[in-house]
């Protein structure tokens, strides 16, 4: 096709895009909740990722009761916007309405790690944790979002609860043995006496309190990053860039700062990370206490070395240490989020098992499940497929939904891979 064809049938798609868009807007504003539904439908699948399909349609399948496609539409927002507070806002609510309510509590909680001052999510949030049966933890976000009516329902179910609690402690005090046995009576054939289980005693600390502390004492190692008894360590001294998932501590002058996603060199909108798992620019003099949480946490010393690796499996970096964001588009799944990491500074790997390293040759490719992709260095170039795919193509016998997608990585370089994290058969 000419340059100029090309050009026609991009107007042409634009054309009927902004078309189905607007006539489904005015649908919508009129109350036709299916017939803006059918068109923004259409108008989403013509742009995929346009902001303002998404949010209109997710809000036609939401008024529609269609909770599950609002949920959908809304996702597909939020991923491309994650810093969007109104879009985590409205999943949260479609997951709500829809009886999902743990997604609810999710994205109610980011959108205040986004905005603490949201006064529409702290409302939500309560409300999500409310209907999940939790009204002691709903309770102060009722409190602090000014709902008055959700604050004096909460306060009834506690109520409820606080008188409740008593009268099921008698019942089950004075509850007749004969009545328990009858209930969980087993064959006379398969019935063994139970054993008398032996009397459980908290182990007393000798020595006082000054023993007590100085057998539990953490120091943490000169290193800038260090584990030690399943404790991870972060020495702030000046400035560095740290997720905060897992942090129990913080000792010393350490103040945080949300770090944002750079691209070709210069600061974006977009957040590094979401939620606790978001990069935090740490500066100060202190140190941070992480519990592993039975992750493998790895030193790496890039001495002016260069490499890509997976978004989250990178944990910390050292201020000496460049980075720079980056995206491998995918049809199959969600895109692959990369950091481009440079400099003569340390970083810190977070991955489900120790790292091994696979070399990549011209002559064969090497494919990993993408959860399982640490990185590679090298010229290596990555493309999003279907582990049926041979050299780009498809096999005929193996349908592409149940084919797993693979990372495939090409060119001459090393690629790092998490065993533990590939999916099990």
């Amino acid at each position: 096709m000419t340059s100029a064809g090309t050009q026609e049938a991009i107007s042409t798609v634009d054309q009927e895009f902004q078309r189905l868009l607007e006539l489904g807007e005015a649908r919508l504003a009129a109350g036709n909740v299916d017939g803006a539904r059918d068109s923004l439908r259409k108008a989403a699948a013509r742009l995929p990722r346009d902001a303002a399909a998404l949010g209109l349609l997710g809000q036609a399948c939401y008024r529609a009761g269609l909770y599950e496609e609002a949920a959908e539409a809304y996702g597909k927002l939020v991923d491309e916007n994650p810093a969007e507070v109104s879009g985590r806002v409205n999943l949260g609510l479609a997951w709500l309405k829809g009886g999902r309510r743990p997604e609810a509590v999710r994205q109610f909680s980011i959108a205040l790690d986004l905005d603490p001052d949201h006064r529409k999510s702290m409302g939500y949030l309560g409300l999500a944790l409310l209907e999940s049966g939790d009204p002691r933890a709903a309770r102060p976000w009722l409190e602090k979002s000014g709902s008055a009516t959700l604050l004096s329902r909460c306060d009834s179910l506690l109520a409820e609860q606080a008188a409740q609690a008593p009268a099921q402690v008698q019942a089950e005090s004075q509850a007749a043995p004969a009545s328990v046995a009858a209930t969980h009576a087993v064959p006379a054939a398969v019935a063994r006496p139970a054993p008398t289980p032996a009397p459980v005693r908290s182990p007393v600390a000798p020595g006082g309190l000054g023993a007590f502390a100085a057998g539990r004492t953490v120091r943490p190692p000169p290193e800038v990053f260090a584990v030690d008894g399943g404790i991870l360590h972060v020495a702030v001294r000046g400035e560095l860039v740290c997720r905060i998932d897992g942090l129990f501590a913080v000792r010393g002058a350490v103040a945080a700062i949300p770090e944002v996603k750079r691209f070709r060199g210069k600061l974006t909108e977009k957040p590094f990370g979401s939620g606790r798992d978001r990069m935090n620019r740490m500066t100060g003099d202190g140190a941070l206490f992480f519990r592993t949480g039975g992750w493998v946490f790895t030193v790496v010393d890039l001495a002016g070395d260069a490499g890509y690796f997976r978004e989250g499996a990178v944990f910390a970096l050292e201020e000496a240490v460049i980075f720079e964001n980056g995206r491998v588009p995918s049809r199959h799944s969600r895109d692959l989020d990369l950091v481009h990491l440079r400099g003569r500074g340390r970083m810190l790997l977070r991955t489900a098992g120790a790292p091994v390293a696979i070399e990549v040759s011209g002559a064969e490719s090497l494919r990993v499940p993408p959860a399982a992709l640490v990185g590679w260095t090298g010229a290596v170039t990555p493309r999003i497929g279907l582990l049926a795919g041979v050299d780009g193509v498809a096999a005929a016998a193996a349908p592409s939904t149940s084919s797993p997608v693979m990372v495939e990585l090409t060119g001459d370089g090393r690629v790092f891979v998490d065993p533990d994290a590939a999916p099990a058969d």
